[in-house]
C-alpha cells in the first residue's frame, strides 16, 4: 500500500495546504464513498454539500473555490488535473505484460514483428502485416492483410483491424472496436439494392485513443483518416471517407456520416450527429443530441436539431416552453373577440 503525507502530495502539485500537512493518505476515492485516509477532489460547487458527511482526510479543491470545512484541504489551480498527476505519480501501477509471442497465436510467415512485442493467445495476424516495437496485442485480436500497427501501441482483447489499415505510434484501441469494415454504400437498381464496393483504406495517426465498440469504416476509395491526438469514446461510428482533425474529441454514441471533414479541436458531445458531405470548422463544439445538417464555417458552439448557434437554440427553446401559456392567452383573446362580435351584432 502506498502511503503519502499531505505535504508530499501538495509539493507534487504545487498546492497550498490549509490544515494538517502531516496527515497520511493511502488512497483516492469519490467524495461520497471516501474513508479515513482517502484524498478526494471537488471542482464543482454542487459537491460542496458532501463536505460535512464525507469521511475523507484531505480535500483537493480549485484555488478559486470557497470551502468551509475543518478538514485539511489542498488548493491547486485545477483539482481535476492535479488529481490525475497524483494518481499517476503515487497510486497507479501500470500493468506489466510479458513480452512474448504466444504459441497459440496464428501469425503468417510474412508478418514483420518489431522488438519487445507482446502477442497473446488466439491472435490472428494475416499476410504482410506489421507490428512495431514495444506494442502489445492482447488476446483474440485480428490484424488483416497489409495492415500496420506502429510502436508503443496497446490493442485490447477482441479488436478487429481489417486489411489495409495503418495505425500510427502510441495508439490505444479498446475491446470490441472494428476498424476497416465496409462503409454503408448501396444504390437502388430497379427493384433491388446493389452494394457499392469499398476499396479504400483507414489511417489512424499517432497518439489516438479509441474506446470500446467503435466502428470506423474504410473509405469507398482513398482514405478514412483519424488525425493525431484524436480521442474517441465508446460506441462511436465514423463512416467511410471521413476525416477527423487533430486533437478532436468524439463522445459516446456520436456519429459522423460519410465524406464529412471535421476540423482540429472539435468536440462532438454525446449522441450528436453530423450529416454526410459537410465541413466543420476548427474548434467547433457540438452539444449533446445535436444534429448538424450543413457546414459550420467558423468556431462556435451549436446545439439542437437542426443545429444552430447555441444562444439562438436557447432562445428558440425558451419560446417553445412558453407556447402553452401563449396558447391559453390566444384562446382567451379569441373568446373575448367572439363576445365583442356578438355584442356588436346585437346592437346592429
Amino acid at each position: 500500500m502506498t502511503i503519502k503525507t499531505v505535504a508530499e502530495i501538495a509539493k507534487l502539485v504545487n498546492g497550498v495546504i490549509i490544515g494538517d500537512k502531516d496527515a497520511k493518505i493511502h488512497g483516492i476515492s469519490s467524495i461520497k464513498n471516501a474513508k479515513e485516509g482517502h484524498l478526494v477532489f471537488i471542482a464543482n460547487k454542487k459537491y460542496l454539500s458532501f463536505l460535512e458527511s464525507t469521511k475523507a482526510t484531505v480535500i483537493l479543491v480549485d484555488r478559486n473555490l470557497e470551502v468551509d470545512t475543518d478538514k485539511t484541504i489542498i488548493k491547486v489551480d485545477s483539482a481535476s488535473k492535479a488529481l490525475n498527476k497524483i494518481i499517476v505519480e503515487f497510486f497507479y501501477e501500470e500493468e506489466v505484460y510479458e513480452r512474448v509471442i504466444s504459441e497459440k497465436a496464428f501469425i503468417s510467415k510474412t508478418v514483420v514483428i518489431g522488438k519487445n512485442v507482446c502477442i497473446q493467445n488466439f491472435c490472428n495476424i494475416e499476410d504482410n502485416a506489421k507490428v512495431g516495437d514495444n506494442s502489445i496485442i492482447q488476446a483474440g485480436v485480428y490484424l488483416g492483410k497489409n495492415s500496420t500497427i506502429g510502436t508503443n501501441c496497446i490493442i485490447y482483447p477482441n479488436v478487429t483491424i481489417l486489411k489495409n489499415v495503418t495505425i500510427g505510434n502510441n495508439v490505444i484501441i479498446h475491446s470490441g472496436t472494428v476498424i476497416g469494415s465496409d462503409g454503408f454504400g448501396f444504390e437502388l437498381d430497379e427493384n433491388k439494392i446493389v452494394k457499392i464496393l469499398q476499396i479504400g483504406d483507414v489511417v489512424i495517426e499517432d497518439d489516438v485513443e479509441i474506446g470500446s465498440n467503435v466502428s470506423i469504416d474504410r473509405a469507398r476509395f482513398d482514405k478514412t483518416i483519424i488525425k493525431r491526438g484524436v480521442k474517441i469514446d465508446n460506441l462511436v461510428h465514423i463512416a467511410h471517407n471521413v476525416e477527423v482533425g487533430e486533437n478532436s474529441m468524439l463522445l459516446g454514441q456520436s456519429g459522423i456520416a460519410g465524406s464529412t471533414i471535421v476540423g482540429k479541436g472539435v468536440i462532438l458531445a454525446g449522441q450528436s450527429g453530423l450529416n454526410g458531405h459537410i465541413t466543420i470548422a476548427d474548434g467547433v463544439i457540438i452539444a449533446s443530441k445535436s444534429g448538424v445538417t450543413k457546414d459550420i464555417t467558423e468556431k462556435m458552439v451549436v446545439a439542437g436539431y437542426p443545429a444552430c448557434e447555441n444562444m439562438k437554440h436557447k432562445r428558440i427553446n425558451g419560446y417553445i416552453n412558453r407556447l402553452p401559456d401563449l396558447s391559453r392567452k390566444v384562446n382567451l383573446l379569441e373568446e373575448k373577440l367572439l363576445m365583442i362580435e356578438s355584442l356588436l351584432s346585437k346592437k346592429e
